[in-house]
């Protein structure tokens, strides 16, 4: 028989669902998102792009946001 494939909504809504931690000081959910900065060298004046992963919760998202 011919194996199901689960559509890309299908994969997101599985994705949401996942809690992996719990914030100690507001008890929110901790979901985790990659933040990208963009710089401009000074070298070469073009622009560097730098990626890290960031742990959002209702403590620290609006920091993260307005950056």
């Amino acid at each position: 028989m011919a194996k199901k494939v689960a559509s890309f909504a299908d994969k997101v809504a599985k994705d949401a669902k996942k809690v992996i931690a719990t914030c100690p000081q507001c008890g929110a959910p901790i979901q985790v998102a990659q933040l990208v900065v963009s710089k401009k060298s000074e070298e070469t004046g073009s622009w560097r792009y730098s990626k890290k992963s960031v742990k959002i919760c209702k403590c620290n998202e609006k920091e993260i946001y307005a950056m």
